[in-house]
């Protein structure tokens, strides 16, 4: 009986101690970090749209139209570092590198707790080696690329354009002919609308100019950080979780004995009121 005991306590004990001893091995500690994704504030929205050109599209017939694709083109990312100050430079020398224009930046957090926000233009051939060299940097949290046809809303400007110059053209010559003071005013009044809804079009069309084709990179670089922690911090820790599942354990096998138990005095009882009946 006595060795029965002894197996038994010992047994405990191994399973108690490969409970502290699994924590001590394994407990890194918690990572600490800010939550967030890109900062989509009202001051990078007034940030100028960027547009891309793309290969020459064709009419239905399959014939050439003479334009480009244009598109808009957004990357969003988050990374995530442990060294905040080298991986800031890393990604500085990578906008360098591929002539990135950097559109919008905030930093916000103290050390450990860092958050920077960055809105990037990046040329359009060198888009796909921005991103590979920024994914490399850290560790990826989240990607998403998104491309939108402008096509449609690039030929509609160009229309629109045309449209207004024809009847600026009219316009100018009504304005040549003479006409009553009323009809000359009104005249005046048409045009100098004209120049400025021309003008308007103008910074409008001017966006998909082969100077300002950029594609938009939004990346968010955020700092973990795993605290050190003493051995006395950690062996105490790793005792208070060992315990705790310990006595877990301990109170599920009890619950099993006892139902064990109970199932065989029902099952015993049931045998009597059977024999008996």
């Amino acid at each position: 009986m006595r060795a029965n005991w002894r197996l038994a306590a010992a047994i405990a004990v191994a399973i108690f101690l490969a409970l502290f001893a699994f924590r001590l091995v394994f407990d890194e500690g918690e990572v600490r970090f800010d939550s967030g994704v890109f900062d989509n504030s009202r001051s990078f929205e007034l940030a100028k749209n960027n547009y891309a050109t793309g290969p020459k599209f064709a009419g239905p017939a399959g014939q050439p139209l003479g334009d480009s694709q244009k598109y808009e083109k957004i990357a969003t990312l988050t990374e995530v570092t442990r060294d905040y100050a080298a991986d800031r430079k890393r990604v500085d020398d990578v906008i360098s590198a591929q002539q990135g224009i950097v559109q919008y930046e905030r930093a916000t957090g103290l050390a450990g707790r860092r958050l920077l926000y960055l809105g990037v233009g990046v040329p359009p051939d060198r888009f796909d080696a921005f991103i590979d060299a920024i994914k490399a940097i850290g560790e990826n949290a989240q990607i998403e690329i998104v491309k939108n046809d402008k096509t449609n809303e690039y030929l509609q400007l160009r229309a629109k354009r045309a449209t207004l110059e024809k009847a600026k053209a009219g316009l100018e010559a009504l304005q040549v002919a003479g006409g009553s003071i009323d009809e000359r005013v009104h005249v005046e009044n048409r045009l100098t609308e004209i120049e400025q809804q021309l003008q308007d079009l103008g910074v409008s069309l001017g966006e998909f100019d082969a100077q300002n084709e950029l594609c938009t990179v939004k990346l968010t670089l955020r700092e973990t950080v795993v605290p050190s922690r003493s051995w006395s911090r950690r062996v105490a820790n790793a005792l208070e979780w060992a315990a705790t599942y310990y006595a877990l354990l301990g109170l599920g096998f009890l619950c099993l004995v006892i139902g064990a138990a109970l199932a065989a005095w029902v099952a015993r009882l049931l045998q009597r009121l059977l024999s008996s009946a």
